[in-house]
C-alpha cells in the first residue's frame, strides 16, 4: 500500500506540473536550474509563512524517494529574511504550486570537492537529481502551522494499529481506575488525563516557555517511582513543544498555568511505551503524576548539576 501511494504521490506531482502554467528555468544561487509551476492563485509564501508540502527525488526517472505515503514535510519561511537564497523558489510559490530543482550531478561535483567521498555521486556522473515540491498548504503564521502540524501528528500516531490497540487497552485501565475513585478529568487531544487539584492564575505557558514543576511519578498503585518534591529537590524546567520529556507529561503540563497543581494519568503509549522504563516501570504501563506549576519563565532556566535518577527525561 505504502508503494501504491508514493507512485501515486509521483504521478500526482507530474499532472500538476504539466496542468500548471509553464515558465521559464531560473537559477539558484548555486546555478541549479529550478521551475515554479503555479496558476497563481493561491495563497503566497511569504517571509513568515510555514508551508505544507511533499517532496520526490528522483535519479533521472528513477525514483530515489519521495514524502508521499507519508507524513508532510513542513518548513517555517525565516521572518527577518534570513536564508533567503536557500528559501529563493519557495518565495516565488504559491499554495498549490509544484517546483522542480535539478541538480546535475557534475555539477554538484564541480561545486563541492568534499562531494567527491560521495560513492552514490561518483557512480552517477553524468546524471541529474531532480526534486520535485508540491505545496499543499501555506500558512501565515507559526501558531497556527504548529496547531494543525500537532492534530496531524497525533491522527497519524495513532493510525499505527499498534499503537491503537494498546491505546484502547490503557484507555480502558486508566478510564476504570478513574471511575473507582470518582475522579473527573479532562482528557487532552494526545491523550494525557489531567484532574486538576488546586487551579491556577494566569494565562497557559505559550510555545518556548519553561514550566517550572515539582512533581512525583507514581504507578496506578501509588508506588513512587521519581520524584523532585524532597528538601535537596530542584524545580524540573519543561520547555514547552521542546520535548525532553515523556509525551504525555509535556502535553499535560502545557494544560497548567502558574500555581496549578494537579494529577496526570498518562496512557502508556504516550509514556515510556513498550520498552518501559526498568527496574521500576514495566512495559505498557500507565502512570500517574502528581504537579504542581512553581513558575513559568520565558529564561532559560539554570540545569541542575546532576540528572535526576528515572526522571521523566528520556
Amino acid at each position: 500500500m505504502k508503494a501504491t501511494k508514493q507512485i501515486l504521490g509521483v504521478m500526482l506531482i507530474a499532472l500538476a506540473i504539466t496542468a500548471c502554467k509553464n515558465t521559464d528555468y531560473k537559477k539558484t544561487k548555486d546555478g541549479f536550474p529550478y521551475k515554479v509551476f503555479s496558476d497563481g492563485k493561491g495563497e503566497k509564501v511569504v517571509p513568515g509563512s510555514v508551508i505544507r508540502y511533499y517532496i520526490t527525488n528522483k535519479l533521472d526517472d528513477s525514483l530515489l524517494g519521495t514524502s508521499y505515503g507519508g507524513p508532510a514535510q513542513w518548513l517555517p519561511i525565516p521572518k527577518d529574511g534570513s536564508e533567503k537564497d536557500k528559501m529563493q523558489f519557495f518565495l516565488e510559490a504559491r499554495k498549490g504550486d509544484s517546483i522542480l530543482l535539478i541538480q546535475p550531478i557534475d555539477s554538484i561535483l564541480a561545486k563541492n570537492p568534499q562531494a567527491g567521498a560521495d560513492s552514490f555521486l561518483v557512480k552517477n556522473k553524468g546524471k541529474q537529481i531532480k526534486t520535485y515540491i508540491r505545496i499543499t498548504e501555506v500558512y501565515k503564521d507559526e501558531a497556527t502551522a504548529r496547531e494543525i502540524m500537532e492534530k496531524e501528528s497525533i491522527t497519524n500516531f495513532y493510525n499505527d494499529p499498534q499503537i491503537k490497540q494498546q491505546k484502547a487497552k490503557d484507555d480502558a485501565e486508566l478510564e476504570t481506575y478513574l471511575k473507582s475513585k470518582g475522579i473527573t478529568t479532562k482528557k487532552t487531544p494526545l491523550g494525557t488525563y489531567v484532574q486538576t487539584l488546586t487551579p491556577g492564575n494566569g494565562q497557559l505557558p505559550k510555545n518556548g516557555e519553561f514550566s517550572m514543576v515539582r512533581y512525583t511519578g507514581k504507578d496506578l498503585n501509588g508506588n513512587i517511582f521519581d520524584t523532585n518534591n524532597k528538601p535537596d529537590g530542584q524545580l524540573l524546567p519543561v520547555q514547552i513543544g521542546g520535548g525532553g520529556v515523556i509525551p504525555g507529561f509535556g502535553e499535560g503540563i502545557k494544560q497548567l498555568s502558574k500555581g496549578e497543581k494537579a494529577i496526570l494519568y498518562i496512557p502508556s503509549v504516550i509514556g515510556y511505551g513498550a520498552q518501559g522504563n526498568p527496574p521500576k516501570i514495566a512495559p505498557n504501563q500507565n502512570l500517574m503524576f502528581e504537579i504542581e506549576v512553581v513558575d513559568i519563565t520565558d529564561k532559560q532556566p539554570g540545569m541542575p548539576p546532576m540528572p535526576l535518577p528515572d526522571s521523566t527525561r528520556k
